[in-house]
């Protein structure tokens, strides 16, 4: 399998080539040269070269960019090309269109020789190829050591009840003064963050659970693997019952519950969640735990109350859940005006303490209790082994990404107020609005703020990753988009082999799509013509329907056509992709909680039932004609 990947890849790299020397033809003999070493790389190297050599030497141009100096790295691939000069003989011809011989950034450089340097060096990045067992044997360790180094939770978070102790209620200065004692600054800072968590606690309101929506969330869950009935409950916790009672939480009436707790035995034991490896890079996997059922769906209710309550006040001005376009586009100012630095985190998510959770929002008892009912605090690991968590929470609980982002966000603002000397209200707070921005663990504040954020992200035990933060020069990286002097210069990354799947062919057409959108014009042709066993069809670029994008008008005669008599529209007939999942029928009550939770529309038609793996396939199908081409293109092939 991997000599077709490696076969893929290199044709993939030639076509960009043939895009660069389209884009530059007075460097065309540099390019053929390029193309020369590529063949002689790949022989040598292997698939490395794709998913190893150049994305580290793609780092180290991020790196250099930044710094405004290339120096040289000794990666593989990237030898100088003289001993003279420093930049890599390997894409000369782009190099020195942004740096000089010496490696000192140009003061006219061009941001498209900057593109295509980062299109040709990532584009191989995100192969989808599963990593090796040691690989994943290795996260898992560092995944264990890195929950081994954070402090003990309080016994708040071990008690049986949410109410059989009081609730915490101490402050930063705390619970994570003591090493900070030394430095003044640090020390001040903790204090701001203390009265910044009121004045964010005092905003999102008061936590009460009837007034928020119970659902499941999309991933699986820890009991079992593969399609179960998540609405039939298996277990319950004395903790979670303190909290969400599952007569009111659990069911939709109480006829209901009643039956279900005298025909069915309910536990109460405490759950454990299920880590997974899923895919990532070559080099290493991803792990997110999957939850327990009723975790899950308890967590999902505190998820709803963050988004809502976060959108309809102040903090939407800084942190939006669902939308990434607010870093996205301070990004791009950063990258222009140097005026904000994008600071990334190492593993932020497994750095959570739960010291910081209850020092955040020890002013609201009710949102805290939650936190701690619907915790998972044990989780077993892939060879089976029980690992009693110290952190807050793993990826793959609901509650992780709202909690982690409005802590950092705490964080940068009582930095920024700290800094500037100004005190915590609103007027001051807005006064940050198209400064500060938060998406996770992607954060942007000003550059006069970056020493102080990062100290603090360290009092609380928070490690950021220099090679992904950038605060000099004109490059900045935030929530996928990668910024050099205010122009995108973001790659498109080819995912993988096209095979005779439905699946496999609908992420190539994807991929040509970016592509093609970046004008990247040769390689898309050729993911194109991996697809040419299946009739797909061309569609304008603003259609939004199904196929290969293109700028053109194809013959008349290239798509199978229809007037549609009974609703008086010219229509043609092309293979869209359509996902059928099969539904487990549901024998008891349960079936009217799924249908509440979901609240289908009256005029859809739905059945209750455990969701099958979707199939997904290309059927024919008649649209309009309005819809795949656009109006007043010239007719030519596209």
């Amino acid at each position: 399998m991997s000599k077709r990947h490696v076969g893929e890849l290199s044709r993939v790299c030639e076509n960009l080539l043939r895009d660069a020397a389209q884009a530059f033809p007075a460097l065309t003999k540099e390019f053929e040269r390029d193309l020369t070493r590529l063949r002689h790389l790949v022989t040598h190297r292997g698939l490395s070269v794709f998913t190893d050599d150049f994305p580290a030497v793609c780092k180290h141009l991020d790196r250099c960019l930044a710094e405004g100096q290339y120096n040289y790295s000794g990666l593989p691939t990237s030898g100088k090309c003289s001993g003279r000069a420093v930049i890599p003989k390997f894409l000369r011809g782009l190099y020195l269109l942004v740096f000089d011989e010496v490696g000192s950034l140009k003061e006219d450089c061009d941001p498209l020789a900057v593109f295509f340097l980062r299109q040709i060096l990532a584009f191989g990045k995100k192969t989808e190829l599963d990593c090796s067992d040691e690989a994943k044997h290795r996260e898992v360790l560092d995944f264990v050591e890195t929950d081994r180094s954070l402090p003990e939770p309080g016994k708040f978070w071990d008690a049986a009840n949410a109410y059989s102790v009081g609730t915490p209620n101490c402050p930063f200065e705390v619970n994570f003064g003591g090493p900070a004692q030394e430095d003044a600054e640090v020390s001040a800072f903790l204090r701001k963050l203390d009265e910044l968590s009121g004045f964010l606690t005092s905003t999102l309101g008061a936590y009460n659970p009837a007034e928020w929506r119970f659902k499941h969330g999309p991933g699986a869950i820890s009991e079992v693997t593969g399609p179960t009935n998540k609405y039939c409950w298996r277990n319950w916790s004395n903790r979670l019952e303190s909290v969400y009672p599952i007569a009111d939480c659990g069911f939709h009436s109480y006829s209901s519950w009643a039956g279900h707790i005298v025909s069915r035995v309910v536990g109460s034991q405490e759950p454990a969640s299920r880590l997974i490896c899923v895919r990532k890079t070559v080099k290493k996997p991803r792990l997110i735990a999957a939850e327990p059922s009723e975790h899950q769906w308890c967590q999902q209710n505190i998820w709803h109350y963050f988004c809502d309550r976060a959108h309809d006040s102040w903090i939407g001005d800084f942190v939006r859940f669902r939308d990434q376009t607010l870093n996205q586009d301070l990004c791009l100012a950063a990258s222009r005006d140097g005026k904000a630095c994008t600071l990334d985190l190492s593993s932020a998510s497994d750095r959570v303490t739960c010291q910081a959770v209850e020092s955040l929002f020890r002013a609201n008892p009710p949102l805290i209790r939650a936190l701690m009912a619907s915790r998972t605090r044990l989780v077993k690991l892939p060879e089976k082994k029980l690992h009693r968590l110290r952190k807050f929470a793993t990826m793959g609980s609901a509650v992780t990404f709202p909690v982690e982002s409005l802590l950092f966000l705490s964080v940068c603002l009582a930095a920024c107020l700290t800094k500037r000397g100004r005190k915590v209200n609103r007027r001051n707070v807005m006064a940050l609005r198209g400064k500060v921005a938060v998406f996770g663990d992607d954060l942007i504040v000003p550059e006069d703020t970056r020493d102080l954020v990062i100290r603090g992200l360290e009092a609380l035990r928070f490690k950021v990753n220099i090679a992904k933060s950038f605060w000099t020069g004109r490059f900045r990286e935030s929530c996928g988009v990668d910024a050099f002097a205010g122009v995108p210069v973001t790659p498109a990354y080819w995912k993988g082999l096209v095979t005779r799947s439905s699946e496999s062919v609908a992420s190539t057409v994807a991929v040509h799509n970016n592509f093609y959108q970046k004008y990247l014009m040769h390689s898309a042709q050729y993911l194109a013509s991996t697809v040419r066993h299946r009739f797909i069809g061309a569609v304008h670029a603003d259609s939004g329907v199904f196929g290969l994008l293109t700028r053109c008008r194809p013959p008349s005669d290239y798509y199978r056509s229809r007037w549609n008599v009974n609703l008086h529209r010219l229509e043609v007939r092309l293979p869209l992709l359509r996902a059928t999942a099969r539904r487990t029928k549901i024998e008891d009550d349960t079936a009217l909680l799924q249908y509440f939770t979901e609240s289908p529309s009256p005029y859809d038609f739905w059945a209750s039932g455990v969701m099958q793996r979707p199939v997904v396939s290309l059927d024919g199908r008649w649209v309009p004609a309005v819809d795949v081409l656009a109006q007043g293109t010239f007719i030519a092939q596209g």
